[in-house]
């Protein structure tokens, strides 16, 4: 059937954000600083709502309740560096060394990160500010003899909200 004669732009990707094209800053961690890991996959935050139910007497009807902020997936390219950026983020709370924890609001365990996403030339088009976030699950990955792959580090991050900036 065709557009019928109208461009919007799409099929060439003019107006359309592109997958690979984004950054991820955790401070220390991720893009900034010296010592910090460079992504290779990432996800954006992932909203939903708890239900509420008003149960009549011929039916249930659903509300909109507590908006729920669902944990985020961070893939890091796992470098050489003189100490391992998201290790040293864990030992902000705990030291398997010695087994000394620490409540997570003491130091700088907590932490605020950004997923930028950018166009061609790099100029950002999408800034998600993720506050108070954490890593809920820290996957240092499998090893393997048959295999000539890059090590990654798999990071399940929680955090409290996030919003478009």
């Amino acid at each position: 059937m065709g557009n019928m004669g109208l461009e919007f732009g799409l099929e060439k990707g003019k107006y359309c954000k592109r997958k690979n094209r984004y950054l991820v800053f955790i401070d220390g961690v991720s893009c900034e600083g010296v010592d910090a890991l460079p992504p290779l996959s990432s996800s954006r935050p992932n909203l939903g709502f708890k239900e509420m139910i008003a149960k009549h007497v011929s039916e249930d009807v659903y509300y909109a309740a507590k908006p729920e902020w669902r944990p985020i997936n961070l893939v890091l390219y796992d470098l050489k560096k003189n100490k391992h950026p998201v290790f040293e983020w864990i030992k902000e709370i705990y030291d398997p060394k010695t087994g000394r924890f620490s409540p997570p609001n003491s130091g700088d365990f907590i932490k605020s990160a950004r997923v930028i996403l950018t166009d061609g030339c790099g100029n950002t088009i999408e800034t998600w500010n993720l506050e108070d976030v954490w890593p809920q699950v820290a996957n240092f990955q499998e090893l393997d003899m048959g295999s000539a792959d890059v090590i990654t580090v798999d990071l399940t991050l929680r955090y409290v909200r996030a919003y478009i900036s």
